[in-house]
This record gives structure tokens, C-alpha cells and sequence, in this order.
């Protein structure tokens, strides 16, 4: 009957599901709902989950609590998970209609909401257990704020070890449907990636440096220096003024998807396209090779330092690590020749009282010194 009652309860909030009102990518345009965005289904479906779970431990009974939790279990990673995981297939995927362009707006919307359903459900579902398995301690502590104390399940279930048994069985259906969810979310955040991200960044950072010339003198290394400490007085066609042009197509890429998406999500794509613009930058710098003197390296170097600066804004230190491989080349084209001679002699001897966790290996050092001319 519960199975019945909960999947009933599943497919007739599908039916009835609405979306959030309002949304677009467009960050000129103002949002007409509040976040977390999230579709009507998401509540409907996790207020029978909460009732459900309510009424089973007001039972008392063990039996009762193994019969329907794993039931409860089964129905949301079956009916629930898998309901979300079809419209994100047939019905929300975004996919361009011609190569080369972004999918329609509308499609990378439905997808993204659907996205955060998993996310926001995660939530619900940790919330629902976590305030059942509390201790008796805890419980008197909340009550506090929130007025009358919910029973503990040690008073619900006094004999043996049912109050044991009861918590574990809630803890199971918390990890289950967290696990499910977790790897949907996952997919659905590669596809974001690959089909609306990643086609974007490439040009984004051709864009930032663009018309760029690392093969410079004294007097063009000082104009650049002061352009980059004053990109927006310089214009947007300043020369040196990466930072500038990589800041606004970074925010231009990003701010549309943030402001959709709930932070747990928008900081797991985050971490994906990190990871890959770390890739195409270094691939960058490789690609400097015979085209940029030592004046030139010093310049590139405070260059990739504010493009890490943009996209650790707002506390994302931790984001630093993908660039470390990038930071450290810039660091070996631009060191003076006795700092170099030592850092040689130091890894000929392994010894790391350099100071520097080095992710580039010996070999990689050396190629990546001799991309500066005249440099070995």
C-alpha cells in the first residue's frame, strides 16, 4: 500500500509539475522567482515522503519501519530519479540545432531547473532523516528555537536495539538517494560543460589575447603594466589589457548559468570548467614557443596571474591548484639566469629546499625554459 501510495504520489506530481515562472539567461533581465529554482514536483513529492516517513515512526513498530523505508528507498531512485532522468534526455536535453551554436534558451533552462531538483530533493531528503535520528541532547537543544520536541527515536523505539535498527534503516535511505542523485547530477553537469561551457572558452581566451605581442622592450612592457593596473581607463582595446577582455567574456559565460542555478551546482561546474581551462591555457603557453623574449615572460606571467585572479573571485582560493602547472612555467620562463642555474642544480641533487612543490618534472622545466628566445 505505501509503494502504491508513494508512487501514485510521484507520477501525479510529474502530472501536475510546474515550472518556475520568469527565468532567463539574459542577467539584464530580472528574475520574477525566488531561489532556489526549482519545479512544483520537487515539494509535492518530498511532503509525501515526509508524511510517510512521519507516520511510520510514530508507529513504534520495527517491522513496520523495515517494510516502508526501503520502500521509500526504492520509489525515489526508481519512480522519482528516474522520472527526472528522462525529461533531462528526451525532453530538456540541450543540444544546438546548428553546429557551432549554443542550444535554444529555453531548452538550457528546462535542464538546468531539472538539475537542481536533484540538488534541492538531496537536500529535503538529508533534512527529513536528519531531524528523526537526532539524539535526545540535540533534539531538547532545537526545541529550544523551534518550540515543542519531536519524540527521539530512542523513546519511540525502547526495546533492544529498534531505535539502532531504525536509525540505520533512515541513514540507508539518505545515502541511497543521495548516491542516485549525486550521479545524475554529475552527468548533467558534464552535458552543461560539453554542449554550453565548453564551446565558449576557447574563443573567450582567444578573445583576452588577442592582438597580444610578448616580444617587447622595455617602454611597451611599461604601458602594458600600467594598462592591466587600469584596464577599464585604457578602453577595451588597450593594449595589455587581458584581464579586462578575459574578466567580461568570463562573466558573460558565467553569471547567466549562476544565476539559475542553485551554489552547490554552479560550484560543481565551476570546478569542471576550471579544470579545462587550466588544460587549454596551458596549452596556450606552450604554444608561445620562439614568440616571446624574457621581457615578454614577465608580462605573460602577470598576464595568467589575473586571469587566476577572475576566476578565484569571491573566496575560491582552493580553484588555484588547477593552474598550478600554468603558474609554475610562467614562473621558469621569466626567473633570471643565476635563479635558474640554482633551481637546476637543486633537482640534479633532489633537493627541495627551493621551496617549490614543483607539478612540472625536471624535463618539463627545461623545454619550458627554452620557449623563451635565447633563453636555454
Amino acid at each position: 500500500m505505501t509503494t502504491f501510495l508513494l508512487r501514485r504520489s510521484v507520477e501525479r506530481a510529474f502530472q501536475l509539475d510546474e515550472q518556475p515562472s520568469g527565468l532567463s539567461l539574459n542577467p539584464s533581465k530580472p528574475l520574477f522567482s525566488n531561489p532556489p529554482h526549482m519545479s512544483s514536483a520537487v515539494d509535492d513529492v518530498m511532503y509525501v515522503v515526509n508524511q510517510v516517513v512521519d507516520r511510520s515512526i510514530a508507529t513504534s513498530q520495527r517491522l513496520v519501519i523495515s517494510s516502508v523505508v526501503p520502500s521509500v528507498a526504492r520509489v525515489l531512485d526508481s519512480d522519482f530519479i528516474g522520472m527526472i532522468q528522462r525529461k533531462m534526455r528526451d525532453e530538456s536535453y540541450p543540444k544546438a540545432a546548428i553546429q557551432g551554436a549554443l542550444p535554444p534558451e529555453t531548452t538550457i533552462i528546462s535542464f538546468l531547473v531539472l538539475i537542481n531538483n536533484l540538488d534541492i530533493a538531496s537536500d529535503y531528503v538529508r533534512r527529513i532523516v536528519q531531524s528523526r535520528i537526532q539524539t535526545p541532547g540535540a533534539i531538547a537543544s532545537n526545541s529550544e528555537n523551534i518550540g515543542a520536541a519531536p519524540k527521539s527515536l530512542d523513546s519511540l523505539f525502547p526495546f533492544g536495539d529498534d531505535a539502532l535498527y531504525a536509525r540505520n534503516a533512515l541513514k540507508s535511505l539518505q545515502q541511497s538517494f543521495e548516491t542516485k542523485a549525486s550521479e545524475l547530477i554529475s552527468d548533467g553537469i558534464y552535458v552543461v560543460f560539453k554542449n554550453v561551457v565548453k564551446p565558449r572558452l576557447r574563443p573567450l581566451l582567444s578573445d583576452a589575447f588577442r592582438d597580444i605581442d610578448y616580444q617587447m622592450n622595455e617602454t611597451a612592457l611599461e604601458e602594458a603594466n600600467r594598462s592591466i593596473d587600469n584596464p577599464e581607463e585604457t578602453g577595451e582595446d588597450a593594449d595589455g589589457a587581458v584581464q579586462y577582455h578575459f574578466q567580461r567574456g568570463w562573466d558573460a559565460l558565467n553569471e547567466p548559468i549562476k544565476r539559475i542555478f542553485t551554489d552547490r551546482n554552479f560550484e560543481r561546474l565551476l570546478s569542471t570548467t576550471i579544470s579545462y581551462l587550466a588544460d587549454i591555457l596551458e596549452k596556450r603557453i606552450w604554444s608561445y614557443y620562439g614568440r616571446i623574449n624574457e621581457l615578454g615572460a614577465v608580462r605573460l606571467e602577470r598576464d595568467i596571474a589575473s586571469l587566476v585572479d577572475v576566476v578565484v573571485r569571491g573566496g575560491r582560493y582552493g580553484l588555484r591548484d588547477a593552474f598550478t602547472r600554468c603558474t609554475q612555467m610562467c614562473l621558469v620562463m621569466s626567473m633570471e639566469e643565476e635563479e635558474w642555474a640554482e633551481t637546476q642544480a637543486l633537482a640534479r641533487t633532489d633537493d627541495e629546499e627551493d621551496g617549490i612543490e614543483w607539478k612540472l618534472d625536471r624535463d618539463e622545466r627545461t623545454r619550458v625554459r627554452a620557449i623563451v628566445q635565447n633563453q636555454k
